[in-house]
């Protein structure tokens, strides 16, 4: 499923990288910690975290990870978002709490047979 379809089946604010592409997500990982999400981050993976700051984006970019999540409704800064489009990684904003967030994510790419992480 491709990342701005999941945007919009959990109602999620999506901030498109600077390509404007919505790459497909295979997997989602959520987690609080950055060692974390980088031992599970893969070129399919939508990482979903409560952490917002602008070392997110370093581990999408090594990763190559399309996108980040960020859950509780918390806004990304300017610097975060800069980074982000310059890396070519979307981010999510959802409204939801982690586990929400995560489950909801999960069950769209399970009704479309993807593999979960």
């Amino acid at each position: 499923m491709n990342l701005g379809e999941l945007a919009a089946r959990i109602d999620a604010r999506l901030i498109p990288s600077a390509s404007d592409s919505f790459p497909e997500v295979k997997a989602i990982h959520a987690a609080d910690t950055i060692s974390s999400l980088i031992a599970n981050a893969s070129p399919e993976t939508l990482l979903v975290t409560s952490l917002n700051n602008s070392q997110l984006i370093r581990v999408a970019e090594l990763m190559g990870s399309p996108a980040l999540c960020l859950v509780g409704g918390a806004q990304p800064g300017s610097e975060l978002i800069t980074r982000a489009r310059e890396a070519g990684a979307s981010i999510l904003v959802s409204p939801l709490g982690l586990e929400e967030t995560r489950d909801r994510l999960e069950a769209c790419l399970e009704g479309t047979k993807q593999v979960r992480a």
